[in-house]
């Protein structure tokens, strides 16, 4: 039994409203168009029904967008560079349920459990595990073929990767310190309680707590690339799937590297379409 791989009933009613008004939009007519052509609303397409979803709120929020953007870095694209001033190239993830966490679900009763943790079966079922196929996951959008891709150096916008956390866990937890420590590791983030830190074994077989992708000490390649290039991650986890949901679900971390103070935070999500009334780094 595998809770988020598939469609919910709010999701498949929420689509077949959207889709349509999406079409009649010239910006947004590709992205129905990608959906049609792939077996239209239906599970294996949830990552561009993501992106459906997404473009649906910059269309409520009076926003168009360019999507399928090409930046300039070899023949890769960013799928929405927002029509604002100064413009948001934004990429989207979609994390879907791992090998591991499907594994780690068993019966228990009449109910199922997902046991995942240090003796839940093998070292990569463990939160830990999945926190760094998430950050794994998310370096793919700046880092790929030993290259970096689909975003350049920062010029005179910003740069945002947005995950759909929704396969996390498989769609059993959600917690924010967890967005958090992908974002930037305990280390980085000192406010993160000593409880809900999470720990991996370094190659020399010492545990140590696990480096967010902001991190310069995170061992992945991509990290490197995305310090440089993007000013701030999103994590957002739907469950109504209504208007506004992402909007008010998301909640970004800001690259320190790049946005070095509160003012730079709060200039730059001024101009971001999608922030929450109260937005929150």
């Amino acid at each position: 039994m595998i809770w988020s791989d598939g469609l919910r009933s709010t999701e498949q009613t929420y689509m077949e409203r959207i889709l349509p008004i999406l079409s009649t939009l010239p910006w947004a007519r590709a992205i129905v168009s990608r959906i049609e052509s792939s077996g239209w609303i239906i599970s294996e397409n949830k990552p561009l029904l993501f992106e459906a979803r997404y473009a649906y709120e910059l269309h409520l929020a009076g926003i168009s967008a360019v999507y399928e953007y090409s930046a300039g870095v070899g023949g890769s694209t960013v799928e929405f560079r927002i029509d604002t001033s100064p413009p948001w190239l934004v990429e989207l993830v979609s994390v879907r349920a791992t090998v591991a966490a499907k594994a780690a679900i068993r019966p228990e009763g009449n109910i199922y459990i997902q046991s995942l943790g240090p003796h839940a079966g093998g070292s990569r079922q463990t939160e830990e595990a999945e926190i760094i196929t998430v950050e794994q996951k998310i370096g793919e959008k700046v880092f790929s073929r030993d290259r970096p891709t689909k975003f350049p150096p920062p010029t005179d916008g910003y740069h945002l990767i947005l995950t759909d956390m929704r396969g996390y866990l498989d769609g059993v937890g959600e917690d924010e310190w967890d967005y958090l420590e992908i974002a930037y590791g305990a280390a980085g983030c000192p406010r993160i309680p000593e409880e809900f830190v999470h720990f991996s074994a370094t190659l020399a077989g010492i545990r140590e707590p696990v480096k967010g992708l902001f991190d310069p000490k995170n061992p992945l390649r991509a990290s490197t690339v995305l310090r440089e290039r993007i000013h701030f991650l999103g994590f957002v986890h739907e469950r109504a799937f209504a208007e506004g949901e992402i909007t008010e679900r998301a909640r970004y971390a800001h690259n320190p590297h790049l946005v070095l103070s509160s003012e730079q935070m709060t200039k730059a999500m001024a101009s971001y379409p999608l922030k929450r009334s109260s937005s929150q780094s």
